[in-house]
């Protein structure tokens, strides 16, 4: 898979998604937003490659990334891969390995494997309350879709309204209003939707 980096595009007027054509003392790189191909200078900063292992729903795949010697790298930091598609990839780091043992932090030069979990789009679960029982509903989200705790959100022909998230970390999101990323939820607790709040009826007094 060809390596991938940031560089500034002159074409584009910003810091854009390049493909490493040639590498050397000046890099032949290849812009992925305007396919302009250019030369760019490396930094005196060395920099070294990263083998991350990526998962996705039930599959995994192997990809490089270049990284500054010397930056950190934490479980929880997001960054840019190229997906089995071509197209740009978030993912997030789950997990370090660094001589032969497992950390939260480690620096690059001194990581063996980086795991990581692609948040481009997820995988949403939802346990949808119908009284007796509850449903599963399961379908693909953006990672960046906000849920909000007492907010409508659609499925198909269903209207659900968003009661509790439990959170990736183990944690709940509960109190109206709190808003969630798609890509930090573990599941999400929901009731059906009315179209109307349900009116409480009136009797009219009786005359005496």
């Amino acid at each position: 898979m060809p390596e991938i980096l940031e560089a500034y595009c002159s074409e584009c007027g910003d810091l854009t998604i390049h493909i490493l054509l040639r590498g050397g003392s000046n890099h032949v790189v290849r812009c992925r937003d305007c396919k302009t191909i250019h030369t760019i200078t490396p930094g005196r900063e060395r920099s070294c490659r990263l083998r991350v292992v990526v998962s996705r729903g039930g599959t995994t795949r192997r990809c490089t990334i270049t990284r500054r010697v010397g930056e950190e790298i934490c479980t929880g930091d997001e960054f840019v891969v190229e997906g089995v598609d071509g197209e740009p990839r978030i993912v997030r780091v789950t997990s370090i390995e660094s001589h032969e043992r497992r950390v939260r932090c480690a620096e690059v030069g001194e990581i063996d494997t980086v795991w990581a979990r692609d948040v481009s789009s997820v995988l949403l679960k939802i346990s949808l309350n119908l009284g007796a029982v509850t449903k599963p509903i399961k379908y693909m989200v953006p990672g960046e879709k906000e849920l909000v705790i007492g907010r409508e959100e659609r499925y198909k022909n269903i209207v659900y309204v968003v009661n509790k998230i439990k959170l990736r970390d183990g944690g709940f999101a509960w109190r109206k209003g709190r808003k969630v990323f798609a890509k930090d939820v573990k599941r999400v607790f929901a009731s059906l939707a009315t179209d109307k709040p349900r009116q409480q009826r009136t009797h009219p007094e009786k005359s005496l």
